[in-house]
């Protein structure tokens, strides 16, 4: 049991120092993951990033290079190392974070950077982003500037199984700054969410146009209005003749009169 326990212990560390090794020099690869495949033979290594070109390196001098300090980190001689390229980038935290710290390194403005990469988390469905930056960013005063959109779980299991944390760091001129991306995924199962259905009743009845066209027949256009039915219910109706407000001054009859005949004129 102990050797087991031993085993298990030094596998997870060489695991780790392999993910941590691959963060740090694959950074401009966009490195997401990798997949660890240990076998009796050789053992399978695979790298997933976004850009598989700038890992590999030119005529594979940055893959060799890599191959050999996995050999060493592990004690191993069998190894094979394979890059894939990542089908979403946008879904991996580690990615974004990178992307995230090299913008900022390239001189663009934080905000821009920061709801540049938050945009483009959401549009692929994630349920939320959160992302926050600290360090001296604008001047020689240290603060901590946070950008968040949707929802993003903090405390319970849903933390460890759907929330995603990519770390970097961006080195400017004013001195280092820390980068933190957390991503809630799009298939994520909140457990206080609850939908409620409506089971249908005997009094409910789904009507579509067709049933309303058979049963009721097409509508006919409606006849225009006829005054004699209102003679024949309420007789002839007597005109009003306007009557003259005798409360009106003589003088502004006079000049209302006046107005009229050069409206007629």
């Amino acid at each position: 049991m102990p050797n087991s326990i031993k085993s298990f212990t030094d596998r997870n560390y060489k695991i780790a120092s392999l993910d941590e090794y691959f963060k740090k020099s694959l950074t401009n690869s966009e490195y997401g993951y990798m997949i660890f495949q240990p076998k009796s033979t050789t053992t399978h290594i695979t790298l997933k990033v976004g850009r598989v070109g700038l890992a590999i390196g030119r005529r594979g001098k940055n893959i060799k290079t890599i191959s050999d300090n996995v050999k060493r980190i592990l004690g191993d001689e069998n190894i094979r190392i394979e890059v894939e390229p990542l089908d979403e980038p946008e879904n991996h935290a580690n990615v974004m974070a990178a992307r995230l710290a090299s913008s900022l390194e390239r001189g663009r403005h934080f905000r821009r950077s920061a709801y540049g990469i938050m945009r483009r988390i959401m549009a692929t469905g994630a349920l939320g982003v959160e992302i926050t930056i600290s360090g001296k960013i604008t001047s020689q005063r240290a603060r901590v500037e946070s950008f968040k959109e949707g929802y993003i779980a903090k405390t319970g299991h849903i933390v460890t199984e759907y929330v995603q944390r990519g770390l970097a760091t961006a080195k400017i001129k004013r001195g280092t700054l820390g980068i933190t991306v957390l991503i809630m995924v799009g298939d994520a199962i909140i457990p206080d969410h609850v939908e409620i259905i409506a089971e249908p009743t005997h009094t409910t009845r789904e009507i579509t146009r067709t049933e309303d066209a058979e049963e009721f027949g097409e509508l006919e256009d409606t006849e225009e209005f006829d005054e004699s039915v209102l003679e024949e219910e309420f007789g002839e109706l007597e005109e009003i003749e306007p009557k003259a407000d005798e409360n009106i001054p003589e003088e502004a009859m006079e000049a209302l009169d006046e107005d009229l005949e050069e409206l007629e004129e």
